[in-house]
């Protein structure tokens, strides 16, 4: 396992879409994401079928995907990880996604968009990433 030195501070500029300020370890995926019947509500963990993120807890992450590959059931999965205790603490995309935004909103979950998918090789699972929605702002802490 990597030692993380938390005195790396990258800051990368992005676009507010859901306000908001939150902080956690990164959970980074390169696919495409869906969370409906991929994901066990009431642990918070990614379930079987979705690779790399497979058994990895979303509860309080900052999730870091390029798009939703869902449909309108992420504002009521959002609503249900929320009710178990279990949201995702922000979000960022490199894709805007319309159903990723509402459920965001609707849930208060701050999320961002960048288009520079550099970030994919900059941030790696378990960094602590702080989304600042409000300020168009993301701190990687290694």
């Amino acid at each position: 396992m990597e030692r993380l030195d938390m005195e790396t501070v990258k800051i990368l500029k992005a676009k507010k879409i859901s306000p908001g300020k939150a902080s956690g370890p990164a959970l980074v995926t390169r696919e495409r994401l869906g969370l409906r019947g991929f994901v066990n509500l009431e642990e918070g963990k990614f379930a079987g079928g979705m690779g790399e993120l497979e058994g990895a807890s979303l509860a309080d992450a900052v999730l870091i995907f390029p798009s939703s590959k869902g449909s309108t059931l992420w504002s009521i999965t959002l609503d249900h990880l929320c009710r178990f205790g279990n949201a995702p603490a922000a979000m960022i995309n490199s894709k805007l996604d319309p159903f990723v935004a509402l459920g965001c909103i609707l849930q208060d979950i701050p999320l961002v968009q960048i288009e520079d998918e550099s970030l994919f090789d900059q941030v790696k699972n378990g960094d602590l990433v702080t989304v600042d929605a409000d300020r168009g702002e993301i701190s990687i802490m290694r």
